[in-house]
């Protein structure tokens, strides 16, 4: 089996690079991936609830609603802190309430849901768009 020219013996060649380790190179590469897929994940998520918010006159089954209540309480219960459940909890309450009255709800509200799913991207760090 030929072997990797930049390895020898699990150790990467010093290429300017200050990870030398090769299972240290592979453990930041899968990170990305693993940040990459969760950010992909996060966008297709959120911008179905973006397109509920922005339906007028779509009322969505109530299959739907469970699986927006389903996702959100998952973000809410495993990918926030304690101390940031505490400080988001009445947002999460809100767009799960604000989901099961639509299309029954007013502008105001819609756009409310707009800023709510914005800090939700702020809280992750990740940036949603100005113009939606």
């Amino acid at each position: 089996m030929l072997k990797n020219p930049a390895v020898v013996d699990n150790q990467v060649q010093a290429r300017g690079t200050a990870i030398q380790d090769l299972q240290e190179r592979n453990f930041v590469m899968d990170e990305r991936k693993i940040s990459q897929l969760f950010t992909g994940y996060f966008n297709n998520k959120m911008t179905l609830l973006l397109f509920l918010i922005q339906a007028k006159r779509v009322k969505p089954n109530p299959v739907l609603v469970g699986t927006v209540h389903s996702f959100l309480d998952d973000m809410f219960r495993h990918m926030f802190e304690g101390s940031l459940q505490k400080r988001y909890r009445r947002i999460f309450k809100w767009l799960k309430l604000f989901f099961e009255k639509l299309p029954d709800v007013s502008v105001v509200q819609r756009d409310r849901a707009k800023e709510f799913i914005r800090a939700i991207y702020d809280a992750f760090g990740l940036h949603l768009k100005d113009d939606v």
